[in-house]
């Protein structure tokens, strides 16, 4: 698990923030962390416990030979750390995280930051973010500094230092181009929509794979300040549109999904009914393997739940479990676990948390068939993140199993 003392030094009262960690969260922190530290009892959050389970799983994959792995893993559960309002344990991550994804869990800490309106700490970790992935540092890629300057720019683009981020956008490859504009789009009153909007389509009609993609979060911003302006709506879902064929249809799907939830926070319930059934569409109009199918038809089944079609939704996700489970020995084991993931927690987002743990305790299963132990850690490390963010606390028989699996992961790896 995170270590004491890594995380006893970030919460130094009065200290300047080690390696790029936030001081103000830090403080705030300094209760639980510190009380660890001198043993003396605190109150833990489960999901904090599950997370720090988590990332010890994850840091017993060996560096060598398997750095990268074992760093994507430990990126994952410290993005999960900030989504859960625990930055302290983020950064008490990224200090133990060698390579450039070091400087992406900082990225995300700076726009966690930016967000908040804490600019101190925003630029704090931006700093240290390019830090780790700055000219010369060994093994450092292109597409990964540019990753990282572009989570930079984004926190600078939240406080609205648009220089600075145009400068950290500059010369940028395509996979990393539009995303500072989805983050202005998200800024913006919506009275730039029309320039916006002809953005987003331009990044389209160039056929460009990243540039489309991008541009699609874009759109689902734009959605975002079109509330009672029927014809801009009519605009964006006709550009999701122009898009078949361009890109991946589970893409496209999901892009139809995330208005959908748009719809769902304007409380527009039909016009979300009507997209959602456009995604349901495309999920049919196609053939998936069945690792590709459940997650969709998770992804769907929660959005028929948030509009209320409780009893849809639960046949819709009943039907692709029982589809899965019927299919499952085509299936790789290494890809079991992380296509039932979203069905459990989809279950838990639908207020089904009994079910969900069964289907969480039967996915622990999965992840743990690999002879290899490398497989095995990052089943059991995504997992339980995956419990940490679902909200379900696994009862004593699931943590005697986690830990279970936990003490079995020794070589061959």
């Amino acid at each position: 698990m995170l270590t004491v003392i890594a995380i006893a030094m970030l919460v130094r009262v009065g200290a300047e923030p080690p390696q790029g960690v936030d001081a103000l969260a830090a403080r705030a922190g300094q209760s639980g962390a510190a009380g660890a530290a001198e043993g003396r009892a605190e109150s833990v959050d489960p999901r904090r416990e599950l997370l720090d389970f988590a990332f010890d799983a994850a840091s017993a994959i060996p560096r060598d030979p398997h750095e990268r792995d074992r760093a994507r893993v430990q990126e994952i559960v410290a993005s999960t750390f900030i989504a859960i309002g625990e930055p302290v344990r983020a950064a008490a991550c990224a200090l133990q995280i060698p390579n450039w994804r070091r400087g992406s869990v900082y990225g995300d800490l700076a726009i966690d930051c930016a967000r908040k309106g804490l600019v101190d700490s925003a630029n704090t970790y931006a700093r240290y973010a390019l830090e780790a992935v700055a000219d010369g540092r060994d093994g450092v890629q292109d597409w990964q500094r540019d990753r990282v300057r572009v989570k930079a720019a984004q926190a600078n683009a939240w406080l609205g230092e648009a220089a600075k981020a145009a400068m950290l956008e500059r010369g940028v490859g395509e996979p990393e181009m539009g995303k500072v504009a989805t983050v202005e789009a998200s800024k913006s009153d919506g009275s730039d929509f029309d320039a916006r909007f002809d953005a987003a389509r331009a990044a389209v009609d160039t056929l460009n794979f990243d540039l489309t993609v991008n541009a699609l979060d874009s759109v689902v911003e734009l959605a975002a300040k079109s509330r009672g302006d029927e014809p801009r709506w009519t605009r964006l879902v006709d550009l999701v549109g122009k898009t078949r064929g361009r890109i991946p249809r589970d893409l496209e799907l999901k892009a139809y999904l995330r208005l959908a939830d748009v719809r769902i926070a304007q409380e527009s319930k039909d016009a979300a009914r009507a997209l959602i059934a456009t995604a349901t569409g495309l999920r049919d109009g196609a053939r998936w393997t069945p690792d590709a199918a459940l997650p969709l038809s998770a992804e769907i089944a929660r959005r028929l739940h948030a509009i209320g079609d409780a009893e849809a939704a639960r046949a819709e996700i009943e039907s692709a479990l029982s589809s899965f489970n019927a299919e499952i020995a085509a299936v790789s084991d290494v890809f079991r676990a992380e296509a039932m993931r979203p069905a459990a927690e989809a279950l838990a987002a639908m207020g089904s948390a009994e079910r969900a743990r069964e289907v969480f305790a039967a996915l622990i299963e999965e992840g743990a068939r690999n002879p290899n132990a490398r497989p095995r850690a990052e089943d059991l490390a995504l997992t339980a993140a995956s419990l940490a963010r679902a909200g379900i606390v696994p009862d004593e028989a699931m943590w005697a199993r986690l830990r279970e699996i936990r003490s079995g992961l020794v070589a061959p790896w």
